[in-house]
């Protein structure tokens, strides 16, 4: 949980240069994490005849790369400012 501090304390201090990076880094591990309880589950179902779980709360993939995108589009934002308050 010291990472999500780590991240918290780097917006506080509004260093968005370290942030954006932890952010993206703390998003991945979280996304393979679900990603790898998902294919047990779906190994589950194939071999063990287990019942699906649907929640309606799942994002879709569509959501997930629209938010990987907007993610990515900040990081490039926040590295452009930073690169302009440097040459001033």
């Amino acid at each position: 949980m010291t990472e999500v501090a780590d991240l918290v304390d780097a917006i506080v201090d509004q260093d968005f240069a370290t942030a954006a990076p932890m952010f993206k880094d703390i998003l991945g591990t979280r996304m393979n994490d679900a990603l790898d309880q998902e294919k047990i589950n779906v190994a589950d179902q194939m071999f063990n005849g287990a019942e699906a779980e649907l929640d309606d709360d799942d994002p879709d993939v569509e959501d997930i790369e629209a938010a990987i995108d907007e993610l990515e589009d900040d990081e490039d934002q926040y590295e452009m400012e930073f690169e302009e308050d440097d040459e001033q």
